[in-house]
């Protein structure tokens, strides 16, 4: 990545990141578009040095628009083709990404169990329809023992606030945005289902069959 390159000039060394979210959750199960990045650093900062508005370097497309809180985020929103987040975070599980080709470079790619985790530890309060529908697609493309072992880690707090809000929603709201989504045919049924398969899954993550590790009881 160009923004990467300059970074490596200006400090003098390659950062840590690994590149998660919808779109690289799409690069492993293949559910539906998404054409977002999101790559996350356990470093703020170097946020600034990545913010070609302040640091004035070239790139093959500026982007249309900048947001930033200065400390923890940083997007660059490129009209027609989508936004890449900068997102300071560390990682919620031992085992978070793999060392994936991408597009003929080499990164850390998240594990799905990693995405799920981070949508519920660090969203879930106000958890989308989106995320219902990436939640339930990789229920069934890994399994629900898989994320519910994903998701204990982050807490029983933070799965009750998530399912909470899964409870609360109206599920034709949900269906209707769901809807909207560039899903894969093989996926189409998680349209009506992902609410009802996202409840599912929170409730056992809550459940005393297992010891919570992440617990913050």
């Amino acid at each position: 990545m160009e923004i990467f390159g300059h970074l490596e000039k200006t400090v003098g060394f390659a950062p840590s990141w690994s590149f998660g979210g919808g779109t690289a959750l799409m690069l492993q199960i293949d559910h539906r578009e998404s054409h977002d990045i999101d790559i996350f650093l356990d470093d703020p900062q170097i946020l600034p040095f990545l913010n070609p508005q302040i640091q004035d370097f070239a790139m093959t497309r500026r982007p249309d628009e900048y947001k930033t809180d200065g400390t923890q985020a940083l997007k660059l929103a490129f009209d027609e083709l989508g936004e890449i987040d900068f997102i300071c975070s560390s990682a919620i599980l031992d085992i978070a990404s793999e060392r994936h080709d991408v597009r003929g470079q080499i990164v850390d790619l998240e594990t799905p169990a990693e995405i799920a985790a981070k949508k519920v530890y660090f969203r879930g309060w106000n958890l989308q329809p989106r995320d219902m529908f990436d939640l339930a697609a990789i229920a069934e493309h890994h399994g629900d023992d898989y994320l519910v072992s994903a998701l204990r880690e982050c807490g029983r707090e933070r799965c009750q606030k998530a399912l909470d809000v899964v409870e609360k929603v109206n599920p034709k709201a949900v269906e209707t945005v769901i809807g909207q989504l560039l899903y894969r045919d093989r996926y189409s049924h998680l349209v009506t289902a992902a609410q009802a398969i996202t409840h599912r899954i929170l409730t056992e993550s809550l459940s005393d069959k297992a010891e919570h590790v992440g617990s913050e009881d």
